[in-house]
């Protein structure tokens, strides 16, 4: 039987795509979208895997492979000249991670170009089935026959015998025609494939490189897929989230932006906070190892050095303990949802409220965001997840995106978030003792009573409340001011006053 398969593959390289196929969500979501365009599609994206994986790639000869493969194969050609698929290569080759994370890329970019505009027609692609078909019934009624004259005698009668070989003779003459039509114009139709695919499949796959390592800055802005601890079909599924949102990506760029800021502020403020020696502890930290530890940096004693390396890398080194102020509480960050802050006022503001979420991770405290509007249900997210022993939490990515794309719209209600951000840190609850961050647009009332508790809670809590008001187009800030304990304008939002916030919270 002909071959689908256009590229020289062992049992090692199938069993790793296999494994891919199983694993990876998003891969296989692109494999079952190609199949609804082509037939064979798992034979073309088991060969587009062993060009990013393989060591060495050897393509069939053509006079091998089935007439439904002829078209992969004019595909595969197009990708293997491209000069960028070496630099590609470089990054994906016997790493089964990487290739899973670029094969979903190279796939939609291979159907992209072959679909694009209708080069190619569906009646086109629904020939490379028939021919494919034609090829299995004829080695089909090959074998039949073959099978047929093995058998002992006896089995049929001769009569019965000679009708059913003069039969399978019949079809297999027939047949043979057929294949050879449907071959002929197989290969004509993978000749005739506009030369225009070669150029955007080019122009693609030189840029995919580039375009995965955005795809994990921006994860990385947004808090999530950057710590290299992602599996790849999850890192490929939010890839494929980020792509689809024009949202998402410039949130992503923003929230990357205020980070930088926002971490020399921090660190600007960590160097300044004095600092005492309360016990000694195992880690890492070079800058406060004890001394008799420093012997390990002499590399004139071999034995000693490489222990000392060892520790280092597990975290046994004995350093000092230090201890300065009490660690600040949890962050509860309040989030204006009415249909005043569509556009860049939300994604300035959730900008804002996702760095404040990777300042608390790094210090080890909660983040919880809230959106609020008027007529619809308060939405709450905890955007930190638990962690392990003294380890950092993650992000839960979940979480995050779906405060990432959640907009209710609507007018602008105070008191709910209000309410339920002073009763999470006033409370026994995991947020007790934070602080709470109001970000709106807007105006809305606060009832005296909701005033008159925030301020009696406050004397007895010592929490804050830091206001910042989106003063674009129409806003006014009268009502923050009475329930604040500072206010800042966006207006008024530099480098060094947002690096003041930042390091404040």
């Amino acid at each position: 039987m002909a071959a689908l398969a256009c590229i020289l593959a062992d049992g090692y390289d199938r069993e790793v795509f296999e494994r891919l196929m199983v694993k990876d969500r998003a891969l296989v979501a692109t494999r079952d979208r190609a199949q609804r365009l082509l037939p064979h599609a798992d034979h073309l994206f088991a060969d587009l895997f062993a060009i990013l994986f393989k060591m060495n790639v050897v393509l069939l000869d053509d006079r091998k492979l089935s007439a439904g493969a002829l078209v992969h194969r004019r595909l595969l050609e197009a990708v293997l000249r491209s000069p960028g698929i070496e630099a590609l290569r470089e990054r994906t080759r016997l790493n089964e991670p990487a290739t899973g994370e670029a094969l979903i890329y190279l796939g939609q970019k291979v159907l992209d170009a072959l679909t694009k505009d209708d080069r190619v027609v569906a009646s086109e692609l629904l020939s490379i089935a028939d021919a494919a078909l034609d090829e299995d019934t004829l080695a089909e009624r090959e074998a039949e026959l073959e099978h047929l004259e093995e058998l002992p005698e006896g089995t049929f009668g001769e009569a019965e015998k000679a009708a059913l070989k003069k039969s399978l003779v019949r079809d297999i003459r027939k047949l043979k025609i057929e294949s050879k039509q449907s071959r002929k114009k197989q290969a004509k139709l993978a000749f005739d494939l506009p030369l225009d695919i070669e150029s955007d499949l080019d122009r693609q796959i030189t840029a995919m490189p580039g375009s995965m390592d955005e795809i994990s800055d921006d994860l990385r802005s947004l808090g999530i897929g950057g710590d290299g601890r992602m599996p790849a079909h999850q890192k490929m599924e939010l890839g494929e989230r980020l792509l689809r949102s024009k949202k998402l990506r410039l949130l992503a760029r923003l929230t990357g932006a205020f980070r930088e800021v926002a971490f020399e502020a921090r660190r600007k403020r960590i160097a300044r906070s004095p600092q005492e020696a309360h016990a000694i502890e195992t880690g890492r930290e070079l800058e406060r190892l004890l001394p008799s530890e420093l012997f390990g940096l002499n590399r004139a004693r071999r034995g000693l050095h490489l222990d000392f390396l060892r520790r280092l890398v597990e975290g046994q080194l004995l350093e000092y303990k230090l201890e300065g102020p009490a660690q600040r509480g949890p962050m509860v960050v309040c989030v204006d949802g009415s249909s005043s802050m569509q556009g860049p006022k939300e994604i300035w503001s959730k900008a804002v409220a996702l760095t404040l979420m990777e300042i608390a991770r790094r210090e080890k405290r909660r983040c919880l965001a809230l959106v609020f509007s008027s007529g619809d249900q308060l939405f709450e997210v905890e955007l930190l997840g638990g962690r392990k022993g003294r380890g950092r939490a993650q992000a839960n990515t979940e979480e995050v995106l779906r405060f990432a794309e959640h907009f209710p719209g609507g007018g602008t209600s105070f008191e709910e978030p209000l309410s339920r951000a002073l009763d999470a840190v006033v409370g026994a609850g995991r947020y007790r003792r934070g602080d709470i961050v109001f970000i709106t647009d807007g105006e809305a009332s606060v009832s005296d009573a909701l005033l008159e508790q925030i301020a009696e809670r406050r004397k007895k809590q010592h929490f804050a409340i830091r206001g910042i008001l989106v003063d674009v187009a129409h806003s006014r800030g009268e009502t923050l001011a009475r329930f604040c304990d500072t206010v800042k304008l966006v207006s008024e939002l530099g480098s060094e006053t947002l690096a003041d916030l930042f390091s404040a919270v």
